[in-house]
């Protein structure tokens, strides 16, 4: 245990951790993917989890948990997706969870590792600076989404969104799509959709495993929900969401690609953000934009049509608050390895070591 400045530092190796969770529940920024829940999912792609945890007195401040794995002929890499979380502004605090950060790393022989923070901080991004952390080009998480506020009522909350996309939720209520709630005995059906969609889009999916962890995981404490939208009886498309802390995010949503004329996907999305509401969530999170056009859209209040793009422009058709969150950090626990990164910057990006790693946060 490390104390400095009143704070007392230590590391957590257990899979589960309901303080370190119940802090991600209820502070600012404390997000899904920081839990020990979310590191049992990971779990099942090899991905072991460790924790900086502090304390003040007996009161959990501030904290971060790092997924690691081995390469082989690399050594170990980690990542800390939406972390650290604070309770608190104070210097103090943030150097000495990235002084842990690298001692944790150091002592599980992690070679290299990649931060992004969950909210914007100009005193904590002098604190990574200060620290050694650089700029990376991965992203571990979306860099960009649109939050809806819940808050006001659902015609205010209509009334927010584009034209167009009012006029498809109703008119897919209209039409007859309807949407329930799924159950275990959804799952197949959800992962073929998923693969459904991923051939037409050109990405690759995880197998069915994975999202069948994450059910169980998250099932337990109510924090997974399985939307599922029908047409005649037949399942169009479907949204797996998560709730934690004050948002319900939607995690993926999937469609067979039938139907469409009907807008089953526009009366999915809205179903999701009923249900949230009145389930009390703050927020509902589309999960990821496009960057550029994010900044373009804050910049200017237009996007150019060369960066138009379908999956992007059917979510900001719901309105909300466009926001563009913290970028990846990286760091290099050999001290001559990140004299070489700092001195050579992106062109040593290429060199192979640097891309296998990278190529494993990416897929994994």
């Amino acid at each position: 245990m490390l104390v400095t400045n009143g704070y007392n530092a230590t590391t957590s190796h257990q899979e589960i951790d309901s303080e370190w969770d119940d802090f991600l529940a209820t502070t600012p920024g404390g997000h899904h993917v920081q839990s020990s829940l979310w590191g049992r999912v990971k779990a099942s792609q090899g991905w072991k989890t460790k924790r900086v945890l502090v304390h003040e007195e007996n009161r959990l401040v501030a904290g971060a948990q790092m997924l690691i794995r081995p390469v082989p002929l690399v050594g170990a890499i980690g990542y800390v997706t939406k972390g650290p979380v604070f309770g608190r502004d104070d210097s103090n605090l943030f150097g000495l969870v990235l002084d842990e950060l690298r001692g944790l790393a150091d002592a599980s022989r992690v070679k290299y590792f990649i931060l992004q923070p969950p909210v914007a901080s100009q005193e904590f991004d002098r604190s990574l600076f200060d620290g050694g952390y650089r700029p990376c080009s991965v992203a571990v998480a979306p860099v960009a989404t649109t939050l809806v506020d819940l808050s006001p009522d659902s015609d205010a909350i209509l009334a927010g969104m584009k034209s167009r996309t009012r006029y498809n939720i109703r008119l897919g209520l209209r039409k007859g799509v309807t949407v329930r709630e799924g159950t275990d005995e959804d799952l197949q059906t959800y992962y073929d959709l998923l693969v459904a969609t991923s051939r037409r889009k050109n990405f690759t999916v995880y197998p069915k495993e994975y999202y069948s962890r994450i059910w169980s995981v998250f099932t337990p404490g109510e924090m997974v929900k399985l939307f599922v939208a029908e047409f005649e009886g037949e399942i169009v498309s479907a949204q797996l969401a998560i709730a934690f802390n004050d948002t319900v995010t939607n995690k993926l949503s999937v469609w067979s690609g039938k139907h469409g004329k009907h807008r089953p996907n526009e009366v999915l999305y809205w179903a999701a953000m009923e249900w949230a509401k009145s389930a009390g969530y703050r927020y509902y999170d589309l999960e990821g934009i496009e960057l550029r056009i994010a900044q373009a859209l804050l910049e200017t209040g237009s996007v150019p049509e060369s960066l138009k793009g379908p999956v992007t422009d059917f979510k900001l058709g719901f309105g909300g608050e466009i926001v563009v969150l913290p970028g990846s950090k990286d760091y290099f626990v050999n001290p001559l390895m990140r004299a070489a990164y700092n001195g050579f910057g992106r062109n040593f990006l290429q060199n192979r070591f640097v891309s296998k790693i990278i190529k494993q946060i990416r897929t994994n």
